[in-house]
């Protein structure tokens, strides 16, 4: 099996996210000063330059992915994923892009809260805050610009990482409830406003992702086995349609709250547990040549939520809020070393190279 790259150079990809940051700074600029005509803003917080930026970013951001993926696309970059359905792929682009988006726009949030905490009672004028707003619309449009163009599986790791972190610590900070950690993380998705809004978004879109994730490891894990003289047709798609139940499952935890029904969520919540066991079990034990050193990271990470657990029913070392929190770290620790194995188990393939 032979791979080609295929797709602008790189030279292309790196002028069109310019000329993308360019656009979207004076169109954000323009927008803001028109937004605010008179007076000064405040760095963060309701009505501010913060805010304003924040929105803008996330936008063109989402835009500037799902532009440069399409365009990326239509060169016949990632020409495999023609296999998939019209329907799967038009979602995938929609729940990529909006995580990016998602992620712009949290980026923007934290940055100017952390700056008007070290600026305390700064506010700008409205040019000031168009050439801000301007700037980090552009910046984070330049990236989201140049991660459309080469999606590969670790990329969509980390973004889906990021996506689930920054919406759960945003949550944190912002959530009227002091006392939430006291009961569980599904209790910031309780709450009403932008902090149950944050949450579940991040959830729905975080396992949104992981079901894009899926078809790229599925990908990776196909030319791996191929590459071992073994038949993928099987094994490839079961680990693939796995790994998307984790992520379906991630987001019906965020559609429908704990408070909403708490039988459906904690459902789709265990259910994640046990298809993860099964992921790995199959995994483990059914592709060829799997790394030795994978496998014993595997068997750690699994002992470690089983001491998690241990220690919250039944010693009571810590609450079920700390439970979570071990057992989501060791699984995303797992996630981001599997996807990088898998890379490097299908040959460093880049998963949008076509055979």
């Amino acid at each position: 099996m032979t791979e080609v790259t295929r797709g602008s150079a790189p030279q292309l990809l790196e002028s069109r996210a310019t000329s993308a940051a360019i656009f979207v700074f004076f169109a954000t600029g323009v927008s803001t000063v028109i937004a605010h005509p008179g007076g000064h803003i405040p760095l963060a917080g309701e009505g501010s330059i913060g805010n304003i930026a924040a929105w803008f970013a996330g936008g063109c951001a989402a835009v500037a992915f799902a532009a440069s993926f399409l365009v990326e696309a239509r060169r016949g970059h990632a020409q495999w994923r023609t296999r998939l359905p019209a329907l799967k792929r038009a979602l995938d682009i929609v729940a990529m892009s909006l995580a990016m988006g998602m992620l712009a726009y949290l980026i923007v949030v934290a940055v100017a809260q952390l700056f008007q905490l070290g600026f305390l009672g700064m506010t700008v004028d409205p040019v000031g805050g168009g050439v801000l707003a301007g700037a980090a619309a552009a910046a984070l449009s330049y990236t989201a610009a140049l991660a459309g163009a080469r999606v590969t599986s670790e990329g969509l790791a980390t973004l889906a990482t990021l996506v689930l972190f920054m919406g759960t610590m945003a949550s944190m900070l912002s959530s009227p409830d002091e006392s939430w950690w006291q009961l569980h993380f599904s209790q910031l998705g309780n709450t009403t406003g932008i902090t149950a809004n944050r949450f579940n978004l991040a959830l729905i879109l975080t396992g949104l992702v992981m079901t894009v994730l899926a078809n790229y490891i599925g990908r990776d894990l196909e030319l791996g086995m191929a590459q071992r003289g073994k038949d993928p047709v099987k094994l490839a798609p079961l680990l693939s349609w796995l790994f998307a139940g984790i992520g379906l499952l991630l987001a019906v935890a965020g559609v429908v709250p704990d408070a909403v029904n708490i039988v459906i969520h904690v459902s789709a919540a265990s259910g994640m547990v046990v298809l993860f066991g099964v992921f790995a079990f199959v995994a483990l034990r059914k592709l060829p040549e799997v790394p030795r050193d994978f496998t014993a990271f595997t068997v750690a990470v699994i002992a470690g939520i089983v001491v998690s657990v241990v220690l919250w029913v039944p010693i009571g070392y810590y609450n079920l809020t700390g439970m979570e929190f071990i057992a989501a770290g060791l699984l995303f620790a797992w996630l981001i070393v599997f996807v990088r194995m898998s890379r490097v188990y299908g040959g460093e393939a880049v998963s949008s190279e076509v055979a």
